[in-house]
């Protein structure tokens, strides 16, 4: 009797547990499934890093061009004509050439154009919906592989979690790498617009909040992009998933 009673408790412990795995387990987990599937990773982890190097870039490039306008408007208020030594005023030339021939529009530049809010908003929601395509694309796909791991014994919050995390690495990884070129991208175009002066006035306090921006951006739009397919897969039932046409 006593053996009956223990593989009782058992068997319901083991129900109990179902689905329920160490962190490090489903970590393990999603980085085998992330190996497995590296193209398709890599492809949808490339339109995060556009979209993050684009954003980041802007970011970048607008800041630089804001520096400039600022420091060229200093010089010349905190000096007269007349009190400018020549090197001073060689610089300011220079300066305004420069600004004119990148087409920075001084007076607008200080004001804060509204245009190019509305430009970094619109590109920001193109770049969301390419991304949370991307996931979603991503995701439908993989019905099976959720329906086989319910038929496991998977309950729904951990393939829920489970696909979460996958998609929290690809954000972090592709925001990261976008995050980095941008920032090469941005300083390489203020070299040749602005020369010494690009490398001079690149913003560096101001880069790490646009740059911190960014990576927020690229996780939160692969987590969010990802979020309802993975919910509406994980309660399907494991028969109706099954039958879903790759």
């Amino acid at each position: 009797m006593g053996g009956f009673l223990e593989g009782d408790a058992l068997l319901s412990e083991l129900q109990q547990r179902t689905g329920r795995l160490p962190t490090r387990a489903i970590l393990a987990m999603v980085l085998g499934g992330l190996r497995v599937r590296l193209l398709r990773n890599a492809v949808t982890a490339a339109t995060i890093v556009l979209a993050i190097v684009f954003l980041s870039y802007t970011g970048l490039a607008n800041q630089l061009s804001y520096n400039l306008v600022q420091a060229l408007t200093a010089l010349e208020e905190t000096t007269g004509p007349a009190e400018m030594g020549v090197q001073v005023q060689d610089q300011v030339r220079e300066m305004q050439q420069l600004l004119r021939y990148a087409g920075v529009n001084v007076e607008g530049t200080l004001l804060g154009n509204p245009l190019d809010t509305w430009l970094i908003v619109m590109a920001m929601l193109t770049c969301t919906v390419g991304i949370a395509n991307a996931m979603l694309m991503s995701v439908t796909e993989r019905f099976r592989e959720i329906a086989t791991m319910k038929c496991l014994g998977a309950l729904d919050g951990l393939v829920i979690k489970t696909f979460l995390l996958e998609s929290l690495i690809l954000g972090a990884l592709g925001a990261t790498i976008g995050i980095v070129l941008g920032s090469v991208v941005a300083l390489l175009t203020g070299v040749l617009q602005f020369g010494r002066f690009g490398i001079q006035y690149f913003p560096l306090s101001e880069g790490i909040v646009v740059l911190g921006w960014s990576l927020l951006a690229g996780i939160s739009v692969s987590v969010a992009g990802s979020l309802y397919p993975v919910v509406v897969a994980a309660r399907m039932k494991p028969v109706d998933a099954l039958r879903v046409d790759e």
